[in-house]
């Protein structure tokens, strides 16, 4: 369904419980997708999302499902308001948190609390999302975009091939769908500093997908260490290692730049908000030359389909 275009003075008048009291607004910087909002209603703050151009591709029903998922576990605020029609969405207002910076992540007591906030989210018993989609699938609908509008990358084929060859790893070894963030990073996680409680937000991307492809997001946008990534999963699974969960990480890695590199382009051409995409997108493809050339690439899809597919070099 299309979503009716609106702004944000149209988007206050529609909240009923709103009319004949003060209204105020800000617009909430940071934000490179869609505009918002801190809205003041009689000396409660609220945060009011608007989506933005070129964001049609994504499920706002869906989105706001997980949006409600993720507040009954805590691991994200509450939802306060949702209009169907124009994919507005507003939630309270995180009084005292901050975003979290790459500098907090070094910390192992966050990096803890992130591990632990993620799992509630993809373990909630009995809660599932209508939009059941792979990053896998993911990442092909953004290359199908690409070459619908003409724009394919340098190392186009380069990219499409470790896609097709990770994605048959997985395919012969299996995934476990749960409701996954899709879009995990710092960014998108909101930091008390008095109470140490931490907060995901922006559930725009999420879908039933694999758990693992999260946490390699998360390692690969927040510029983890190898021992951080070893800690972000022991972490995960309440303080055990376990080793083929650790190689479906790294290979997410390679597909979650794979699909936000073409994302980056697609945004670049398409989106009103200020921001340097192409930059974004020279990140994801400079990381991805190191993540292919790495030696362990074999073993890790060995783990999954227990033949080497092809050697890297150096």
């Amino acid at each position: 369904m299309a979503l009716v275009k609106t702004n944000i003075d149209e988007a206050i008048a529609r909240v009923d419980d709103w009319k004949g009291k003060k209204v105020s607004y800000t617009p909430v910087a940071g934000g490179i997708t869609n505009p918002n909002f801190k809205v003041n209603v009689d000396g409660t703050n609220y945060f009011l999302k608007i989506p933005g151009a070129g964001t049609d591709f994504i499920d706002r029903p869906n989105c706001h499902i997980a949006n409600m998922i993720a507040s009954e576990t805590g691991a994200g605020p509450k939802v306060c308001y949702y209009f169907e029609d124009t994919g507005v969405e507003i939630f309270e207002w995180l009084e005292a948190y901050r975003t979290v910076t790459y500098g907090d992540v070094y910390y192992e007591d966050v990096l803890k609390q992130i591990a632990e906030n993620i799992a509630k989210f993809h373990n909630i018993p009995g809660k599932t999302m209508p939009l059941t989609q792979s990053v896998f699938e993911q990442a092909w609908d953004m290359i199908d975009r690409a070459k619908k509008g003409n724009y394919l990358p340098p190392w186009h084929d380069k990219m499409e091939y470790l896609l097709k060859t990770i994605e048959a790893a997985f395919q012969k070894h299996g995934m476990e769908l749960k409701p996954c963030h899709n879009d995990f990073w710092t960014n998108n996680m909101m930091l008390n500093e008095e109470t140490g409680d931490l907060k995901i937000i922006d559930y725009e991307y999420a879908s039933m997908n694999d758990p693992y492809y999260d946490l390699g997001l998360f390692s690969t946008t927040n510029y983890l260490t190898e021992a951080m990534d070893v800690e972000l999963c022991k972490a995960y699974h309440g303080g055990v290692m376990d080793e083929i969960g650790f190689a479906k990480m790294k290979l997410y890695k390679i597909v979650g730049d794979i699909k936000w590199a073409y994302w980056a382009l697609q945004q670049a051409l398409n989106s009103d908000v200020e921001f340097d995409y192409f930059n974004w997108y020279g990140q994801k493809t400079a990381r991805l030359q190191h993540l292919w050339l790495d030696p362990r690439l074999d073993m890790w899809i060995n783990m999954l389909n227990g033949t080497p597919v092809f050697k890297t070099k150096k």
